[in-house]
């Protein structure tokens, strides 16, 4: 047995040993409390969780929810100025994990107390009774995803962000009627009175055939050769440089700490640190969105703003990360889709040329997709969570 699977299999024991400890004790300290608990990533709070907490705080102050971040995060004073919050892994995490009425987030299993995946599944086959888990989402779902089928997740609340995203979830994912709900996303309640920059933001997504790579072959993969292309490239920095347009160039989370095999040839353009920018706030600041299938391109959509696709291994990603759904980005999308760096610069060249603005047919397909436009999307999530513990 490797030494991974060592560590594994002790954090397995050594949570499986907690919860019979703390179980128990947290019934009986907070189990008739009404607590929510709210999170995403135990380090960060940008996302639907951190809006969705910051609503409640705001507008029904009545309510006992605590914000569940990790001790070291960034993010720690921002939440902590707006409400209760919740050290992650601490002991009274363990107790109000179990005592709580409400687990709410934007990863399913990010709010239990270990980072144990074993213990983490486990916890949601086997989840309390009374307990209600809601999932708020990290983005709007285009594509089918097994691994979110109701009988993988146990999920009480499903929240989607979009029309077509709540249809296709509600007819292929296995959940009932009353369990997926169309009410828009928290963070999206924040994406209206925008006021953009001269500013250009590329957020590729991740990959999950990149997970296990050591530094030599993720610097010499396809994914990082591409993207590289297309940042270095002297026409496509020139476009943006002589329209007086900045490029921010950020890393998906999981690529954040290999950010340095990124390559930057010009001060115009700046490779982004997590600690350093806020997703939200740059896609709000940007005028042009480029990514792959990043799911940050529906914010952007919302905001009626217009965007380019670089899908340069667009058959490995459908058959090796997510399976095609119900978007087909030719005939759904709200942008040009290029497959190659040069197509990929000459659209943008292009889109500089033209004035950076959406054009009318992307604009009737956003319309579309977003029925609901207004900022009451948290008070909709909120309701919703209301009449699941009601019922």
């Amino acid at each position: 047995m490797n030494r991974k699977r060592i560590t594994r299999v002790r954090t397995l024991v050594s949570s499986v040993l907690k919860s019979a400890v703390f179980y128990p004790m947290g019934k009986l300290c907070f189990g008739n409390k009404h607590i929510w608990l709210v999170g995403e990533r135990p380090w960060q709070a940008q996302d639907n969780g951190y809006r969705f907490f910051q609503y409640l705080k705001e507008n029904h102050p009545e309510q006992k929810v605590f914000y569940v971040i990790t001790k070291d995060s960034p993010k720690l004073k921002a939440v902590a100025e707006i409400g209760d919050v919740i050290y992650y892994g601490s002991i009274k995490h363990w107790l109000m994990y179990f005592g709580s009425e409400a687990l709410i987030s934007t990863h399913i299993r990010k709010l239990v107390p270990t980072d144990n995946w074993t213990f983490g599944k486990l916890t949601v086959k086997f989840k309390q009774k009374n307990q209600k888990l809601v999932f708020l989402q990290h983005g709007v779902i285009s594509a089918d995803i097994p691994a979110l089928y109701s009988e993988h997740t146990r999920l009480d609340l499903f929240i989607c962000g979009a029309k077509p995203e709540y249809d296709y979830v509600k007819e292929h994912f296995h959940y009932k009627n009353n369990e997926v709900v169309y009410t828009g996303l928290a963070r999206y309640d924040a994406l209206h009175d925008i006021k953009t920059k001269k500013q250009i933001m590329i957020m590729p997504t991740w990959r999950t055939w990149l997970s296990n790579l050591s530094d030599e072959d993720l610097r010499n993969s396809e994914y990082i050769r591409m993207w590289n292309l297309v940042i270095t490239d002297s026409e496509f920095l020139s476009a943006a440089e002589d329209a007086g347009y900045r490029i921010i160039f950020y890393p998906h989370p999981e690529m954040q700490a290999k950010k340095d095999l990124f390559v930057s040839l010009s001060e115009n353009l700046i490779i982004a640190g997590e600690n350093e920018y806020e997703i939200q706030t740059l896609l709000k600041e940007s005028a042009l969105l480029i990514t792959d299938f990043s799911s940050v391109f529906f914010d952007f959509a919302y905001m009626r703003k217009p965007m380019l696709f670089f899908q340069f291994d667009k058959e490995r990603h459908a058959a090796e990360h997510y399976h095609k759904g119900y978007f087909d980005y030719e005939r759904d999308g709200f942008g040009r889709v290029a497959y190659t760096p040069r197509a990929l610069v000459d659209a943008f060249r292009e889109i500089m040329m033209e004035g950076v603005s959406l054009s009318e047919n992307y604009s009737r397909r956003i319309d579309r997709f977003f029925p609901l436009y207004d900022q009451n999307n948290s008070e909709r999530i909120y309701q919703e969570i209301e009449n699941l513990l009601k019922g």
